[in-house]
């Protein structure tokens, strides 16, 4: 009754516009990729969570000084094969399938076999978290002035916008956003390419992209914001991205720094399983919830 609760929580609030929104994941989990992740440089700060196989390389994990874990708990979870050949991994590792150790990483916190995440449930949940917010009315529109995509959002606790993959290649700009205030951009487009270029007024834990056709995304330069693509693949770039990512493929060392949207609890007990990390969605939701997309989808139709 508490998860139902909640979800219907969600669209009251989607609805209304009122925000804030949230991906429903804990603070500390910074990288989640539902398939695989393969990595051979770089970091990520907070915790990471993979659902598939995952090949780490030069990499930390769950660490800003590289002297101590940023989070208590689980540092890596991992539902299928973990090959791990040098870097750090703080907080402990699970690991569902084989484990493959490293010969010069270090691993604080040991490593466990067996996890108790549910990434399948979890995936059902955010696709339907993506669709609810495809679905939500653009409170106004993005425009390009002299190459510069705006998005205005003055006097909105939630802005909500529009734009096709291709205009993300131009440089964006947010105006009037207040403090405590967030942005939503819903992209449309199965190839999503974020260029290297300039993000001016881009607050960290204030804009979320919900990549909700993607299925190939690449990441270059820096980028203040969360990223929602749960089909998509994101290919080799370079540079930094500030805030939580959801992906399918996590195949890039561009380095994933701490930057949880508001509104999530950031502590959690010292735990040797993966109940630290994100509590999963229900499936049995999942009826509601398409019931509820459907309604906003039609009432979006109506205007």
């Amino acid at each position: 009754m508490r998860r139902l609760a909640l979800l219907a929580a969600v669209f009251v609030t989607c609805a209304a516009h009122a925000g804030p929104v949230t991906l429903g994941l804990d603070a500390s989990l910074n990288l989640l990729a539902l398939g695989n992740m393969t990595v051979n440089s770089s970091d990520v700060e907070g915790r990471v969570a993979v659902g598939g196989n995952a090949n780490i390389s030069g990499h930390s994990i769950n660490t800003k000084t590289g002297s101590s874990a940023l989070y208590t708990g689980t540092g890596l979870t991992v539902g299928g094969n973990l090959n791990f050949t040098n870097g750090s991994i703080w907080g402990g590792v699970q690991v569902g399938g084989s484990y493959t150790p490293s010969q010069s990483g270090t691993v604080k916190g040991g490593v466990q076999s067996g996890t108790d995440f549910d990434f399948a449930a979890e995936r059902a949940r955010l696709s339907l978290l993506s669709q609810t917010w495809d679905a939500m009315a653009n409170t106004a529109s993005a425009y390009d002035k002299w190459g510069t995509l705006h998005f205005d959002a003055s006097g909105q606790s939630l802005a909500v916008f529009d734009v096709q993959a291709a205009d993300l290649l131009k440089n964006m700009q947010i105006d009037g956003l207040a403090a405590g205030s967030q942005v939503l951009i819903n992209v449309h487009g199965s190839t999503v390419d974020f260029g290297n270029h300039g993000y001016t007024g881009f607050e960290k834990g204030q804009v979320i992209f919900n990549l909700v056709d993607a299925v190939n995304v690449l990441l270059n330069g820096g980028i203040n914001a969360s990223l929602l693509a749960l089909d998509a693949t994101v290919n080799q770039g370079w540079g930094q991205i500030n805030g939580q990512v959801v992906v399918n493929n996590w195949y890039t060392s561009m380095q994933v720094n701490d930057a949880p949207i508001p509104g999530t609890t950031s502590v959690r007990p010292q735990t040797p399983n993966a109940q630290a990390l994100p509590e999963p969605g229900s499936v049995a939701l999942v009826g509601l919830g398409l019931a509820a997309l459907l309604a906003a989808r039609r009432r979006r139709a109506a205007r």
